[in-house]
């Protein structure tokens, strides 16, 4: 597959550089700062803040957005952020290239029945089948993640050499105006982004690629780095249990999340209703991170192959 690459390797050139930078032990007088990429499947954090999980807690939480998780993730090694939620891929990497981190808590899950990210199309264009990709460009949020990952599958899966097709890399919230213009010919992408693209009529859902890595895997995690973890124990576990009784509460009540989901996206609240919600993990299973794993080290998104036990608190 081809790439445009600039913002996956000036990524990677941060966490590589930042890998050593030292991290400020926590005390209970300093917020502790989680950062999240633009995604659903990060909105636990929303909700642990705006429901009052965190605070139940005894944690002060200071939830900062950035354009996307693997921004706030090179931020945790800077030692400006304690605590990233991004897409699982972008820390398999980053572990098989020798930086510190480790995950603390499951995030989103991708199953057939909730997806975290599909393809879209312009409804007046030339894809309909998975061949009408070749030499086409599809548009992802952050090159080498799950959504890349699952691209790829996807491709062969349907008899389609990946390397006939271009990814770029295009904001979340570009990607709708991204595609009707004409500068891509799909995209691949979660909610909020998702739900924004599709309020016009020009565009629909047109495959599920995410489910050629496996019926259901480990889509997005909580991480932070070693040395955090190392020196914060305690905060790290009760950040982990309010993540996991925010999950267990946000998977069974969309309609209380909806109204925190449209504060923090900016969408209406009948748009959030019709929302392709997550479904988040009430617990971290290696089980549903093992296929991600598999499938990373196959399709040569990892440069060798990483252990569960390089990537979860001992």
């Amino acid at each position: 597959m081809t790439h445009s690459r600039s913002t996956f390797l000036a990524t990677s050139g941060a966490l590589a550089l930042a890998a050593s930078a030292p991290v400020r032990a926590q005390t209970s007088r300093v917020p502790l700062r989680v950062g999240m990429g633009p995604s659903d499947a990060y909105a636990e954090a929303w909700y642990a803040a705006d429901a009052g999980f965190f605070q139940k807690a005894g944690l002060n939480v200071d939830v900062q957005g950035f354009n996307s998780g693997a921004v706030s993730t090179a931020a945790i090694v800077a030692g400006t952020l304690d605590i990233s939620g991004t897409s699982t891929l972008p820390i398999v990497n980053a572990v098989a290239r020798g930086i510190p981190l480790v995950i603390i808590a499951a995030a989103a899950v991708n199953t057939a029945k909730s997806p975290q990210a599909v393809m879209v199309v312009r409804k007046d264009g030339s894809v309909r089948a998975p061949k009408d990709l070749i030499g086409k460009t599809v548009g992802l949020n952050v090159l080498r993640t799950a959504s890349e990952l699952a691209l790829d599958a996807w491709l062969v899966k349907n008899g389609v050499d990946a390397a006939r097709v271009k990814v770029v890399e295009v904001l979340a919230s570009e990607m709708g105006l991204a595609l009707e213009r004409g500068r891509i010919d799909a995209f691949i992408a979660g909610e909020p982004a998702l739900s924004a693209a599709l309020q016009g009529n020009r565009v629909y859902i047109f495959a599920d690629p995410m489910s050629a890595i496996a019926p259901r895997y480990l889509y997005a995690a909580w991480c932070t780095s070693q040395s955090f973890a190392q020196r914060n124990p305690d905060l790290v576990k009760r950040f982990a249990s309010a993540i996991y009784d925010t999950a267990r509460w946000a998977n069974r009540h969309h309609a209380e999340t909806a109204p925190i989901l449209a504060k923090y996206t900016k969408l209406d609240i009948a748009d959030v209703g019709t929302m392709l919600r997550a479904e988040f993990a009430d617990q971290l299973r290696g089980a549903e991170l093992q296929p991600l794993l598999d499938s990373a080290l196959k399709f040569g998104y990892l440069p060798r192959p990483v252990t569960l036990s390089e990537l979860l608190l001992s």
